[in-house]
């Protein structure tokens, strides 16, 4: 059918459709399509301007006590409550179209859809693969640490594929997630437009003292393609890069981050200036603080912002760990200290861990999840079978499958940490709220012109923040030894 009315008519016609229709099922989509997004409980009434306050519960009453007849009662006590904070994080998805496109469509009732459906859906998809990826981050958009020898201009760079025991450099966090976020549309050429990653260099003296993003640095994609060293302990991005080489090298504290996803800090920054990103099951599922989780070389030396001259020490929700002991998930590593080696997964050791939640939490409250990857489930799945033990299944409320343990589900998620497996008390995590995901037009508009140009834009949005009220109610093993995908 034949349009014939204005261009301003037109437009609002698009964006009724994007209104009415798209943002509906974007917001179904994205709040449900990974198990983290569904099950997360959404809190938005303790929201109030930029941040919402958490009373975190870590001690009982003492006005308890046995007593001599006529003796005098306990002292009046009362329970222990800190609050903390959860400052908003503000995540968005981009698209546009030249005017020719949306004029293009006047002819036919139905030619919207086929002309934005693929951008609406490609962008809502690549939206919830970076929130999901988020959500097992710790907010600085780590996607991998730099690995082997210092590089010099034109050289390609290369970032950590294995867990632990890589040959050069230490172990540390981006080591565990490898390369599994950059793939190979990100690193094929340069006709995609800016890179998808910059390089942060964190230099550490008796901690970290700078670390620093800009938007001269080294940017992927380069030019070449993703390949594995022989030793499979590296993946080299690209064939050359023309932008300075990293400084510190490599191996001493350089890490790839998504662009744009973290700010410069310096000595004057405050805590978490640097973090841009939403909170992750990493940051939560700790006994650090999130500086200690984020960067550090692998030695106990260089870890976090521990120098006089280093910025604040960023502590999850403004309680250091240093003056709140209470304040710390449950971690299991291996003896000799995270990432210093690798153990097998065994009944035994994941029992120890449930058993740590489970009188941290109560019985039949926690733990209630447990999560991990595909590679940490196939050893698991391997041992049981190895000595002959069945392992049941379970069907989860929209469709989700499970492995039993004590009851509770074991599931396996994509974009979860290598070489960890998670244990879970869903009911401490809320995901706060300050907006739900939603169309950019407080203009008016949600299709805005793009200034000196022939084209518009639609700019998806949600202001929210993961927090946890009770940190100790969530457990992880670290250092499980695997065989990668």
């Amino acid at each position: 059918m034949a349009y014939s009315g204005s261009s301003g008519a037109m437009l609002a016609t698009y964006d009724e459709v994007l209104k009415e229709v798209y943002l509906p099922a974007i917001q179904e989509y994205l709040n449900n399509d990974t198990y983290l997004a569904q099950k997360l409980e959404v809190n938005e009434k303790d929201v109030s301007g930029k941040k919402a306050l958490i009373e975190n519960h870590y001690g009982r009453s003492s006005g308890i006590g046995a007593r001599a007849d006529g003796g005098a009662l306990p002292a009046a006590d009362y329970q222990k409550y800190k609050t903390s904070e959860v400052p908003m994080k503000y995540n968005y998805g981009r698209v546009n179209f030249t005017g020719p496109t949306i004029r293009a469509t006047r002819d036919e009732q139905g030619a919207y859809a086929r002309v934005v459906e693929n951008e609406i859906e490609g962008i809502v998809k690549d939206v919830m693969k970076d929130i999901n990826r988020q959500l097992w981050g710790c907010g600085y958009g780590i996607v991998a640490r730099l690995g082997g020898a210092a590089v010099a201009t034109e050289d390609p760079y290369t970032v950590q594929k294995k867990y632990c025991n890589n040959v050069a450099g230490g172990d540390a966090f981006g080591s565990t997630f490898g390369a599994k976020y950059i793939e190979d549309w990100q690193i094929v050429d340069t006709t995609y437009g800016v890179g998808g990653f910059n390089v942060v260099t964190c230099t550490f003296a008796s901690g970290c003292t700078v670390a620093t993003v800009k938007d001269t640095d080294i940017k992927i994609p380069l030019t070449g393609a993703i390949t594995l060293s022989s030793d499979g302990f590296y993946v080299t991005l690209g064939t050359t890069h023309t932008d300075p080489a990293p400084s510190p090298a490599e191996a001493a504290g350089a890490f790839l981050i998504r662009a744009g996803n973290m700010r410069s800090v310096t000595s004057g920054s405050a805590a978490g200036y640097g973090r841009l990103e939403m909170m992750g099951i990493r940051g939560i599922v700790t006994n650090t603080n999130l500086d200690d989780i984020a960067f550090t070389d692998g030695t106990s030396a260089n870890t976090g912002f521990a120098a006089a001259a280093a910025p604040t020490e960023d502590s999850l929700q403004a309680l250091s760990v240093g003056t709140y002991p209470w304040f710390k998930a449950q971690v299991l590593s291996a003896s000799g200290g995270r990432y210093t080696s690798q153990r097998q997964i065994t009944p035994k050791l994941m029992q120890q861990m449930f058993d740590k939640v489970e009188l941290k939490a109560g019985k039949d409250y926690g733990p209630d999840t447990m999560m991990t990857t595909h590679a940490i489930r196939r050893e698991y799945l391997d041992y049981m079978e190895a000595r002959r033990r069945n392992v049941n299944t379970m069907e989860l409320d929209g469709g989700w499958k499970a492995i039993d343990y004590n009851g509770i589900p074991l599931l396996v998620d994509p974009d979860a940490i290598d070489g960890e497996m998670y244990f879970l008390t869903l009911k401490d995590l809320q995901v706060y709220r300050m907006s739900d995901y939603d169309w950019m037009d407080k203009d008016g508009a949600i299709l805005s012109r793009i200034s000196g140009y022939d084209a518009y834009e639609a700019v998806i949005f949600r202001y929210a923040e993961l927090g946890v009220n009770n940190r100790q109610t969530q457990g992880v093993i670290t250092d499980i030894s695997y065989e990668a995908d």
